[in-house]
């Protein structure tokens, strides 16, 4: 038996820990109302296009490469009767057939490792008008990491390569270097986090149950609770961080 990643979130609304807070200011920020056009890339389940669109009531375009999920954001849209609204393409999250400039904001927030910035944000600039606004997250140090990590952590750091998991300031320079306007750039805080592994928790507690005869699901649901662990108790609470970006378009 192989679990998948869809059984691993299927208590999460969100796949990273990100909250509809934070969804909700990104949308003021960028001024949303109901003639606004909206990309969300690996949107997931649909949690910040469904926040979009019922609190903004702008038309918003999901991109999911994984077929469970993207099924599962079309039944929460028609549950929240918001499919007028909301529209899912089964597609690649780095291929986007849409014309250059025609979205006010595009978003990609479920991303846990860190950015590809090149391959991801130069895309996203193609899609979105001159002035507007893209939205971005990923997994960031706090402030004295990674000098402080454990070693554990650090460990676990190494596996993104050739990626690398930045900091607030210098993701924010980066940013800047490149021609953006950083009108927001704040890290999560930690009880977002525990509000994106305690479904997690409860699935692998679940599922521990169930396939209790299956070893394949056994070692699965071990390097699952395996990270629940490192951030708990390994020292990733004090040094990991998930960073959220608004960007102004030049």
């Amino acid at each position: 038996m192989i679990l998948d990643t869809f059984e691993r979130y299927k208590h999460n609304l969100f796949l990273s820990p990100i909250t509809s807070g934070t969804v909700e200011n990104f949308g003021n920020r960028c001024g949303l109302t109901e003639s606004s056009s909206v990309l969300d890339v690996a949107c997931g389940k649909g949690g910040a296009a469904l926040t979009l669109a019922e609190k903004f009531e702008c038309v918003v375009t999901c991109v999911e490469p994984r077929a469970e999920f993207a099924e599962e954001a079309r039944r929460r849209t028609v549950f929240e009767d918001l499919d007028h609204l909301v529209n899912i393409l089964d597609s690649p999250a780095d291929e986007f057939p849409f014309d250059d400039f025609y979205f006010d904001l595009a978003l990609m927030l479920g991303n846990t490792c860190p950015l590809n910035f090149d391959k991801i944000v130069n895309e996203l600039t193609r899609v979105v008008r001159r002035g507007g606004w893209i939205a971005l997250s990923e997994i960031a140090w706090k402030p004295g990491a990674p000098d402080s990590a454990t070693p554990s952590v650090i460990d676990w750091s190494k596996g993104f390569t050739p990626l690398r998991i930045a900091g607030l300031e210098k993701r924010t320079a980066e940013f800047i270097d490149a021609g953006f306007h950083v009108e927001f750039a704040e890290l999560e805080t930690d009880a977002a986090w525990e509000n994106y592994y305690a479904p997690q928790a409860r699935s692998i507690i679940e599922n521990l149950l169930e396939y209790n005869g299956s070893a394949e699901a056994q070692t699965t649901l071990g390097e699952w609770q395996n990270e629940l662990n490192r951030y708990h108790t390994g020292g990733g609470k004090e040094s990991v961080g998930y960073a959220c970006y608004l960007l102004r378009c030049p």
